[in-house]
């Protein structure tokens, strides 16, 4: 099977998260939209720094002259710490922008498994 090419990621991912949010009203959608794209760039560098993460891991050594040298925290790792700050908050975001209310459906299957387990 062919890997997928990363432009055709990105599109399929957007177009997953516009299904998300297609309950968001128009206008709120026209605001949210390039957070979208957004949340979809954070994913793929997240990816990356991740791959790179593995290789490199979250401790890395230094010295700085002859006698002074140490471990600390990996390049990396700070920057797939703050990528993954960023996303958290971007998603926490789009969430916000969702309609409370949860679709009738799935309310009646909740409430019917609730109902048939009661004792």
């Amino acid at each position: 099977m062919r890997p997928i090419k990363p432009e055709n990621r990105v599109k399929r991912r957007i177009k997953e998260l516009r299904k998300i949010f297609e309950a968001v009203d128009a206008d709120k959608l026209k605001l949210i939209d390039p957070m979208i794209h957004q949340v979809t760039n954070l994913e793929i560098q997240m990816e990356k720094l991740l791959e790179d993460l593995k290789a490199v891991g979250f401790v890395e050594t230094y010295q700085n002259g002859d006698n002074q040298f140490g471990t600390k925290e990996s390049t990396v790792s700070r920057a797939y710490s703050g990528v993954f700050k960023n996303y958290v908050n971007a998603i926490r975001t789009l969430l916000s922008c969702l309609p409370e209310t949860a679709p009738p459906e799935v309310e009646d299957t909740l409430t019917e498994f609730i109902r048939s387990h009661k004792r």
